[in-house]
């Protein structure tokens, strides 16, 4: 598959390979479909659990160390 955004000057053969891949989605049965949407939300919610128990762990880190706490203000010396 070519990106058709650097390569303007074969839009003939950019349209053909296009239905080409077109093509072969609607080959796909509708079993194999069923299986990449399984495999896809798998992959999403495990994604998911991971980002949060990771941020989760990022916050009480920040917390320990005293990151997550209000910096004091300076008072500015005006002369």
């Amino acid at each position: 598959m070519n990106n058709s955004f650097f390569n303007n000057d074969n839009n003939d053969e950019n349209n053909l390979e296009s239905l080409k891949d077109n093509e072969e989605m609607e080959n796909i049965s509708p079993q194999k479909k069923r299986e990449f949407q399984k495999l896809f939300i798998i992959l999403l919610t495990v994604g998911l659990i991971i980002g949060g128990i990771v941020s989760i762990v990022l916050i009480k880190t920040m917390s320990k160390f005293g990151l997550t706490e209000k910096t004091p203000q300076f008072e500015r010396i005006q002369k």
